[in-house]
C-alpha cells in the first residue's frame, strides 16, 4: 500500500501540509509512510492523495484537510477504501482523453529522489543516447517531428543540427524556464514534479550538439522548482551522472542554474541570453542565431522545459512512435494550463490537433455553473483572445 501526496506549489497552497500532518499522524507506528510527489494535473481537487493498493489499483482522494486525511489513512490501513473525499467518475473524466508523455512522471515519481526516477525508467534514454551517438540522436528527433514547445514551433532537429555543425569546442545547452504568461504553469509543474526528466533531455541534447554545460534559466518566482532542480543536480553528481567520463562513455557534462528577475521579455531567447550573460535582457535581431553565436558568443542550443521533457521518451521509444501522435504538421502532445472559469482547472496533456472545445467541455467539464463561454485567452498576452 502506498500513499502519494501531491506536493507541488498548487497542493501546498491548497493545504497539503495540513493533509501531510494528518496522514503522518494516522500512519505513525505502521509500516506505511507518505511519499511526496509533484502535481498530477488535477489542480482543481488539491490537496490530493493517491492510494495505490497492493494489487496495483489506484484511487484518488481530493480536497483533503488534516482531519479528512487522517481519517482516510486510518481507513485504508484497516483495509477499507472509503467513499468520503474520493474523486467521482465525473471528475476523473479530466484524465480521459489525455496522452501523457511530459507529465507521465508528475504525481508518480518523488521529485526529490533520484532513486524514484530511476525506478520509473529514468536515465535509460541517456544510456541509449550515449550508445547511438550524436547522429543517431538527431535522426530520432528528426523522425519524431518534435517542434519547440515554447511558442515558435521551430523543428527541434534543425536547431540541434545547426548547433552541432557550428565550429568550436565550447558549446552550451540552455533551458528556457522563464515562463511568464499569466495563467501558465506548465513548466513550473514539470520542474517541480519531475526535474530529472528535463535534466536528462538537456544532457541528451548536449551529446547531440557537443556541449558540456547546461544552463537552466528559471524565474526566481519558482522557488520550489529551483530547490528541486538543485537537489536533482546534486544527486546526479553523487551518482556519477554528472562531471567527467559519465557512465564510462568519455562524455563530460554539468549544470548551472540562473534565476531570472521575472522580466517577461526574457522569455525571448536572445533577451534570455543577454540576461544570462549579465546584461540587460533585450532582444536582438537575428541572424546570427544562438546556434551560431549564443551564450558567451559560442554556439548554443536553446529549448524550453517542455521540449526537453519530451526528449528521453523519444530516444527510448523511437521517433516514429512519437510521430504517430498529433497532426501532419505538429507531432506528439502538448501540455496546456487551464485556468479561469472552467469547472476542472489544471494541467492537461493531449495529442496535437485536439480542439479547444474538446479540452474545455470534454476534459474540463465546461464552464462553472454551466454558464456560456465568452472568450478563451490563448497563450498569454501575445496570444490574444478568441
Amino acid at each position: 500500500m502506498r500513499f502519494l501526496l501531491g506536493y507541488g506549489s498548487c497542493g501546498i497552497a491548497s493545504g497539503a501540509n495540513d493533509a501531510l500532518e494528518g496522514l503522518n499522524e494516522a500512519l505513525k507506528g505502521t509500516a506505511f509512510s507518505v511519499e511526496k510527489v509533484g502535481c498530477n494535473g488535477l489542480c482543481f481537487a488539491e490537496p490530493i492523495v493517491e492510494v495505490i493498493t497492493d494489487d496495483g489499483d489506484s484511487v484518488l482522494y481530493g480536497r483533503l484537510n488534516k482531519n479528512s486525511a487522517e481519517a482516510l489513512a486510518r481507513a485504508v490501513v484497516s483495509g477499507v477504501l472509503p467513499s468520503e473525499n474520493r474523486l467521482s467518475e465525473e471528475e476523473l473524466k479530466f484524465l480521459y482523453g489525455q496522452k501523457r508523455i511530459v507529465l507521465s512522471g508528475c504525481g508518480k515519481v518523488n521529485p526529490e529522489s533520484i532513486e524514484s526516477y530511476i525506478e520509473n525508467g529514468g536515465y535509460k534514454a541517456l544510456e541509449k543516447a550515449l550508445s547511438i551517438g550524436a547522429d543517431g540522436i538527431i535522426d530520432e528527433i528528426k523522425k519524431s517531428g518534435l517542434r519547440g514547445r515554447g511558442g515558435a514551433g521551430f523543428p527541434t532537429h534543425i536547431k540541434w543540427q545547426s548547433a552541432r555543425n557550428s565550429a568550436g569546442d565550447e558549446k552550451y545547452i540552455v533551458c528556457n524556464a522563464d515562463e511568464g504568461d499569466p495563467g501558465a504553469f506548465m513548466d513550473r509543474a514539470v520542474l517541480e514534479g519531475d526535474p530529472h526528466r528535463v535534466l536528462e533531455g538537456m544532457m541528451i541534447s548536449g551529446i547531440a550538439v557537443g556541449a558540456q554545460l547546461g544552463l537552466i534559466y528559471v524565474r526566481a518566482e519558482y522557488p520550489l522548482a529551483v530547490k528541486r532542480l538543485q537537489l536533482a543536480i546534486d544527486e546526479m553528481r553523487k551518482k556519477g551522472l554528472l562531471g567527467e567520463n559519465i557512465l564510462n562513455s568519455g562524455f563530460n557534462f554539468d549544470f548551472r542554474i540562473m534565476m531570472g528577475a521575472g522580466a517577461f521579455v526574457c522569455g525571448e531567447e536572445t533577451a534570455l541570453l543577454a540576461s544570462l550573460g549579465g546584461n540587460r535582457g533585450m532582444p536582438v535581431t537575428k541572424p546570427p542565431f544562438p546556434a551560431q553565436k549564443g551564450f558567451r558568443g559560442k554556439p548554443t542550443n536553446i529549448n524550453n522545459v517542455e521540449t526537453f521533457a519530451n526528449v528521453s521518451w523519444i530516444i527510448e521509444n523511437g521517433g516514429e512512435k512519437f510521430a504517430q501522435m498529433g497532426t501532419e504538421g505538429s507531432k506528439g502532445t502538448k501540455v496546456f494550463a487551464l485556468a479561469g472559469k472552467v469547472k476542472r482547472g489544471g494541467l492537461v496533456e493531449v495529442p496535437m490537433g485536439l480542439t479547444i472545445n474538446d479540452i474545455v467541455f470534454g476534459i474540463c467539464g465546461g464552464i462553472k455553473n454551466d454558464n456560456d463561454i465568452k472568450a478563451v485567452q490563448m497563450g498569454g498576452p501575445s496570444g490574444g483572445c478568441i
